[in-house]
């Protein structure tokens, strides 16, 4: 027996309550004697107390079986049907690596699998679901329950987040499709509603936890061998912490601060002057739910200073960015693109113009035309007022967007998805894309002449713009997931953080299975391109709020066998009929004395 609503089972507990009125004694009534001598034998002794000697009349014993009966029915007591035919989805996802006590929630969900496994007839058969990177089947072919206990032993959890699927509706789905008799889901959420077919075993209690939010290492500009590192840490907790962040590389602490984080809120934190290695380590000390979000992975930008390949039918203005100690100017025609070849060069600029694709390298749009590969293009607008902005974002650090006012602007709108940084009245101004490792900003204004001082608020954007771009080749900004476009060539090794070597065939080979955070390395000979991969997912990491699996009664299958018999109704049914019994046992006291007229008369 099994019960589908088992919280209704604390009712129970009101059973006391029915003692109650054998405790409290009757209010006393008069009774005319022709004398008082018969009462003398009894003790003259009187209490005045509201409660006396506990008597339990056997009418007491039968009200009582008649409450629990009512009280049981609340929690929805069902006969279990032993399925033939079952399938366990595992959460394999980065918040199923939380430990409770000495077992993380993934080895937890595993023993009450083999429970479950343990408890089918031999001639069942089960298959194995994982969550992580989608829903998806890990076995073949239906197994026995002892092999399906083997195949799930060899299960372990991801640095991933979950999909944003509807699991009440898409496991109660796939129980139609394969036709499940039961379907088991062990995760750490808890669930909504009843399902005859879906069960969710939920796994681990809310926590609190930290997580390192990003980590970056930039140049304090663009000419500048020092390097600074910003880190920024989350709090998913009820209360303040006190931690100790560290900065590594090669295990070796190169510096650290002690920092209190308030209660949900976001701290940032800054090194400055820091040595040069080749990769680096965020990392913070503290007592939490979730240790895989406490520490981050970065490398250093790359060496020297930034060359850009400007693209305009007019690039006078843009020829002021050489002011800028570091960066390197080359301008070309929009006519004479096409025949500027494989120079190494690390930005391209559009400046009134556009390509007929997206380039193979990073590449910023200033009022590209109509029918460009990145972003439609508005009215014009005079003097446009900024509305909004992306905060935090690296693009809008330190700049006052109340100062912040293009003499001319045109609305954009994405023809791909990105993210709107600065937005205005009539439409975004500004939108910046990743994809296949290149960054990709389109502005709808023109921000050159570079003025410095003389107009700081545009300055300040410009000069976040170019650390933008010439921070993505080395900054930890991939997240767990993401694939890595390795421009590799044939006879190249990548390593990957738990120490496997992959060959590498493709000469544009894309690697996809980054499921565990750390730095991966692309080996040519004797040189190395590494690539930090983080873990990023802030559902995850907020092991304190976890989103309950809404579940659906689904309409019953033809030729299905019922996983389930209800026995509320017969608990109903019974609890009536002992009602009937103690009415007619223990009639009220007004019955008793209609009856008692009716016999006198």
């Amino acid at each position: 027996m099994e019960f589908l609503n088992p919280f209704g089972l604390y009712a129970l507990l009101l059973s006391p309550l029915l003692l109650i009125p054998y405790l409290i004694k009757g209010r006393p009534r008069q009774f005319v004697f022709s004398s008082l001598l018969l009462l003398k034998q009894f003790s003259s002794r009187a209490t005045a107390q509201a409660f006396g000697r506990l008597y339990l009349p056997p009418i007491f014993f039968l009200q009582l079986l008649l409450l629990w009966l009512l009280l049981l029915s609340l929690g929805e007591p069902v006969f279990s049907v032993r399925p033939l035919r079952v399938a366990l989805v595992l959460d394999n996802s980065a918040s199923m690596q939380a430990l409770e006590g000495r077992q993380s929630r993934f080895q937890l969900a595993q023993d009450e699998a083999k429970n479950i496994l343990g408890g089918l007839p031999e001639r069942a058969r089960a298959e194995l679901y994982v969550t992580a990177p989608s829903l998806a089947r890990v076995t073949e072919e239906p197994l026995p329950p002892a092999q399906a206990v083997r195949r799930m032993a060899l299960l372990t959890p991801f640095d991933l987040g979950e999909p944003a699927i509807d699991y009440g509706a898409e496991l109660s789905r796939l129980a139609g499709e394969r036709g499940y008799e039961r379907v088991y889901f062990f995760t750490d959420h808890p669930a909504d509603g009843r399902s005859e077919t879906v069960r969710v075993v939920t796994i681990g209690r809310p926590r609190d936890n930290l997580a390192i939010a990003s980590f970056q290492v930039s140049r304090s500009s663009l000419a500048s061998v020092q390097l600074q590192a910003r880190v920024e840490i989350a709090s998913f907790s009820t209360r303040a912490e006190k931690i100790k962040l560290s900065l590594k590389s090669s295990g070796k602490v190169l510096v650290g601060q002690s920092l209190v984080v308030p209660a949900r809120k976001n701290l940032t934190a800054s090194f400055e002057n820091i040595p040069l290695h080749s990769t680096y380590e965020a990392e913070i000390e503290a007592v939490d739910g979730l240790a895989l979000d406490n520490r981050r992975f970065a490398a250093p930008p790359p060496a020297g200073g930034l060359k850009i390949l400007v693209v305009s039918p007019r690039p006078q203005s843009l020829l002021s960015l050489r002011s800028i100690p570091g960066v390197e100017i080359k301008a070309i025609s929009p006519e004479a693109y096409a025949a500027a070849g494989n120079e190494p060069r690390g930005l391209e600029i559009f400046h009134y113009s556009a390509p007929a694709a997206l380039p193979n390298r990073h590449a910023l749009f200033i009022l590209p035309p109509g029918g460009n590969p990145l972003a439609a293009v508005g009215a014009g607008l005079i003097r446009p007022v900024v509305s909004g902005w992306r905060e935090p974002h690296d693009l809008t650090r330190y700049v006052n967007f109340a100062l912040f006012q293009p003499a001319y602007a045109r609305a954009l709108r994405p023809v791909a998805a990105g993210d709107t940084i600065v937005q205005s009245t009539d439409g975004p101004l500004a939108l910046a894309l990743e994809r296949d490792g290149f960054r990709y900003v389109a502005l709808g204004f023109d921000p050159f002449p570079f003025l410095g001082r003389e107009n700081l608020p545009m300055s300040i954007f410009t000069l976040n713009l170019l650390a933008w771009f010439q921070a993505a080749g080395g900054n930890g900004a991939r997240v767990t997931g993401e694939p890595l476009y390795l421009r590799s060539r044939r006879g190249d090794v990548l390593l990957t953080p738990v120490g496997e070597k992959i060959a590498v065939e493709q000469a544009a080979a894309v690697y996809a299975q980054t499921y565990v955070q750390g730095i991966y390395q692309l080996v040519r000979g004797a040189e190395r391109t590494l690539f930090p991969v983080n873990f990023q997912d802030a559902r995850e990491s907020d092991l304190a709020n976890p989103t309950a699996i809404q579940l659906k009664a689904e309409p019953a299958l033809a030729g299905a066998r019922r996983a389930y018999s209800s026995l509320r109704p017969y608990l109903l049914a019974v609890s009536l009929l002992l009602l009937l019994l103690e009415w007619f046992l223990n009639p009220a006291p007004r019955w008793r004395g209609f009856m008692r007229t009716r016999r006198e008369a």
